[in-house]
């Protein structure tokens, strides 16, 4: 609905349209004294006003009154409407009492009924039915009444309005937030990007940073994310990823479903350099052995994996490319050992003196992007550079200087720890007598990209060791991907659950899980499925 201020701007500017002589540079831009008026009045009248939640220790005061069946006065009802999830150490909230929250919801009717129900009132009803701590606050039959009287609750207000403010327009554009589906449609305009702030309805209606609305509205969210083919989530990705910047409190989930459908794409052995830097910066490095652990939290290992393969391959360009040494690339090694990037868990750049303080641009954003992950080469000549590469349990630590051979080690049984910040060329690199082997870089192949000389023989022994070169994804000869099925069995090991599947009927393929596993729930969604309607532990996808 317009509003009265901008109705009268209109107005006006209408009837001056008949006296310009020449197109204004915007309309009324000459009369200063109404358009500061006009302000004036949008702010004392028509603005959406923030609502502040009352303080704890008032609420807490009002509510041992009430639970005392001491009589309150209309503020002390106020406080209580306000702390209907409020709980301590003692006693929980009034909403998982039956008998407390029925006086409670007496006491709102009979406001109702008799139009005495004020928007302080309600805001205050607004607080505690946001501020529900639960997963599925449906469940509590309290909770649904509590939403019924929101609902009520604001058609009384509604209806007190001599005119209708700028609050009661935001909140009216919302009203699926106090119905069953309440998020569904948030959900799906923050994913299509037709929203993107809602601060405004934040503010007015008290929704906390972690009320249960924001996980149901993430949730529609992320599940979208598993339904893009892989031309859409390329597309969409930054945007995505955006969202997640934008409610930082999210941007965990997000990231894990990104990683986890990009692992689902065809393309995923092309790295992203956005997913990789942006899950960087929050979750650290996950080839660093402390942090692998944090990348378990959020995804499972075969996409940590993937990611790490991304390391592994930009490491190894880096490496041979820009750390070259005194000499010219060897094309050849950095050939080679691509090929095994994809079995790659952990690589480590260790840097010789000259690339260390080198101040030339792209080693400064070198040094600056991989803060962490690198470690300084000492004793030895400072334009020698070393790279150390796991692939299964072996180490196999190249240099950038030629002339050096291919040290392997067992990497359970290593004579040095990859990951410290200064490693000794002779005494820990180069150990000769804790070495499984030190392969030769010779006879050199015709050309850099053939399997032969050095590098066939390079194949043979790490064929000894167990590890061959593995077709890329999409390629003929490459493991086929984990059927459907068996991707879903996989990820409800952890709870008990039964499984319906319709497709062969035109159905859909639903999981009904025996009680809430939070780990279980978190890989349905991976997969793209969705709460069905008031089951919630219940679970569709197409």
């Amino acid at each position: 609905m317009t509003s009265p201020i901008a109705r009268l701007s209109a107005a006006i500017n209408l009837s001056l349209l008949a006296h310009r002589t020449g197109p204004a540079p915007e309309p009324l831009a000459r009369f200063f004294r109404l358009g500061a008026a006009g302000i004036d009045l949008y702010e004392r009248f028509e603005r959406a006003e923030k609502a502040l939640p009352p303080p704890q220790e008032k609420r807490r005061a009002a509510i041992n009154k009430f639970r005392n069946v001491l009589p309150l006065n209309a503020s002390e009802w106020r406080l209580v409407f306000a702390g209907l999830s409020d709980k301590s150490e003692r006693v929980g909230p009034i909403l998982d009492d039956d008998q407390l929250f029925d006086r409670v919801h007496k006491e709102i009717h009979h406001r109702i009924e008799k139009r005495r129900l004020s928007r302080r009132d309600w805001l205050a009803l607004c607080f505690s039915y946001f501020w529900y701590e639960a997963a599925t606050p449906d469940q509590n039959a309290n909770w649904c009444v509590l939403r019924a009287d929101v609902q009520l609750g604001f058609d009384c207000v509604r209806g007190q309005q001599k005119r209708e403010k700028e609050w009661v327009h935001i909140v009216q554009q919302h009203q699926e937030l106090f119905s069953e589906q309440a998020g569904a449609r948030l959900g799906d305009q923050m994913f299509k990007g037709e929203i993107s702030d809602l601060s405004a309805l934040q503010t007015i209606a008290q929704i906390p940073d972690s009320s249960w609305l924001w996980r149901r509205i993430f949730n529609v969210l992320i599940s979208r994310i598993f339904m893009l083919d892989d031309a859409e989530f390329s597309q969409r990705l930054a945007d995505l990823v955006d969202i997640g910047r934008q409610h930082p409190r999210y941007m965990n989930d997000i990231l894990s479903a990104c990683l986890s459908r990009y692992h689902l794409a065809a393309y995923r052995e092309k790295p992203s350099s956005l997913l990789k830097q942006v899950a960087l910066d929050n979750w650290g490095s996950p080839q660093i052995r402390s942090r692998q652990n944090s990348w378990l939290q959020y995804v499972e290992k075969n996409v940590c994996a993937m990611v790490v393969a991304w390391f592994a391959k930009e490491d190894l360009e880096h490496f041979f490319n820009l750390l070259k040494g005194d000499s010219e690339v060897d094309q050849s090694r950095l050939h080679y050992w691509l090929r095994f990037a994809n079995q790659m868990s952990y690589t480590r750049i260790v840097m010789g003196a000259d690339a260390w303080n080198d101040r030339g641009r792209d080693f400064v954003h070198f040094r600056e992007k991989n803060k962490g992950r690198l470690s300084k080469l000492v004793g030895g000549p400072g334009h020698n550079n070393a790279v150390v590469m796991q692939i299964g349990n072996y180490f196999f630590v190249e240099f950038s200087g030629t002339g050096n051979a291919c040290y392997v080690y067992k990497a359970d049984d290593s004579p040095f720890n990859p990951d410290k910040s200064h490693l000794e060329l002779t005494a820990e690199l180069k150990q000769a007598n804790r070495a499984l082997d030190r392969m030769r870089h010779s006879p050199a192949p015709s050309r850099p990209n053939r399997i032969e000389g050095w590098l066939s023989k390079f194949d043979d022994s790490l064929g000894k060791l167990g590890i061959r070169v593995r077709s890329p994804a999409g390629t003929p000869g490459a493991p086929k991907p984990m059927a459907f099925e068996d991707q879903v069995r996989d990820a409800l090991k952890s709870v008990k659950h039964k499984v319906y599947d319709q497709r062969a009927r035109g159905g859909a393929f639903q999981v009904q899980l025996d009680y809430n596993d939070q780990v279980a729930v978190a890989a349905l969604q991976r997969l793209g499925f969705k709460p069905v309607n008031h089951q919630p532990l219940r679970f569709w996808r197409q």
